[in-house]
């Protein structure tokens, strides 16, 4: 019995001495660790203790918040967690994020093009509407970065929707192959029109047990009861027939909106299986200092079918970057089922 005692003291004297000297850098660690302990979805399966006295003893001696970069990395790699990322809060530049790739969760052996990722993930890149051969609306939603005017870009949506649907259009393309995440309340605020149920996507423990839903109601979109961006324009879309494109480009909130078509009537999915970061991730402001970016569940759609991997799709396309949309495989393949 004492000896037992005497480890728990040792451990107990460690953890404390390997605290941050900085009184507010160990209050940011201290926030962050008991923060992640609360939400994180593989909470139940982390030995808290551990990665407690790792991040200690890698954040002993620090002295500025961008030197808590390896405490952090050591949080997210031991959650395997590669959906987590710690940002500045001055800008939210990401100071840590997920490194262990050996340990990841689940191996995508696909290959995957830097220049690809530059592109989908360009600060300028817009939302884009064009209407297409046989009457077609094309939809190109793309990524929407926190520093976006969400209510403008959402208006933009719904308003390119509502300008097609006055050409009689009732046979859609969206195009979320460029999609790498952001705000996703701005693009399901946008899309809200196609939707022809209340319930379109949901978020869900490791368990089943649902943590809250996007939704429509009355005309607007929220998720976890929180209203997105409302339009007071905001009748539906009779009917619409619908052709998804994803890539595995597609991460994120791009998935989400990707799930939120998932068990709609008339709808069809062709390109390639998203990328794989189908996670609920928070955006709590720790201390005014660093944004905790942390899985808290994993997206289900409105069936409560849950994507842990990725979403898949119904017909594979190889994607490719193609400027003419009349040589775009993914556009032309969808093409021909939406006349069918």
């Amino acid at each position: 019995m004492k000896f037992f005692l005497v480890v728990f003291v040792m451990v107990s004297q460690m953890l404390v001495f390997s605290q941050p000297n900085n009184k507010k850098l160990k209050k940011i660690v201290n926030a962050v660790l008991e923060r992640s302990e609360e939400i994180s979805m593989y909470g139940d399966s982390t030995n808290w203790a551990s990665i407690q006295n790792e991040v200690y003893l890698k954040s002993k001696n620090v002295n500025t918040i961008s030197e808590l970069k390896p405490a952090f990395e050591s949080l997210i790699n031991a959650l395997r967690d590669h959906h987590a990322r710690v940002l500045m809060a001055t800008d939210y530049s990401i100071l840590a994020h997920f490194t262990d790739h050996s340990n990841i969760r689940y191996k995508d052996t696909r290959a995957y093009d830097s220049e690809m990722w530059r592109s989908v993930n360009d600060p300028d890149a817009k939302f884009e509407f064009e209407l297409l051969e046989d009457h077609i609306g094309y939809l190109k939603i793309v990524a929407i970065g926190p520093n976006t005017n969400g209510q403008a870009e959402a208006e933009k949506i719904r308003n390119a929707i509502y300008a097609f649907d006055k050409q009689g259009v009732d046979q859609w393309i969206i195009d979320l192959r460029y999609n790498g995440g952001g705000n996703a309340n701005v693009m399901l605020s946008g899309l809200v029109p196609l939707f022809d149920t209340n319930k379109i996507a949901g978020v869900q423990k490791n368990n089943g047990e649902i943590l809250g839903w996007g939704e429509i109601t009355n005309g607007n979109y929220q998720y976890f009861g929180y209203e997105g961006f409302p339009i007071s324009d905001n009748h539906a879309i009779k009917s619409p027939k619908i052709a998804v494109l994803t890539s595995r480009y597609t991460v994120s909130s791009g998935e989400l909106v990707a799930v939120a078509f998932k068990g709609q009537k008339n709808v069809r999915f062709f390109g390639e299986a998203t990328g794989g970061y189908t996670t609920n991730t928070s955006g709590e402001n720790i201390l005014e200092s660093v944004i905790l970016v942390i899985a808290t569940g994993v997206f289900c759609d409105r069936t409560g079918q849950s994507y842990p991997h990725n979403v898949p799709v119904d017909e594979l396309i190889d994607f490719k970057v193609e400027s003419d949309k009349t040589k775009d495989l993914g556009i032309k393949t969808a093409n021909e089922w939406l006349k069918r």
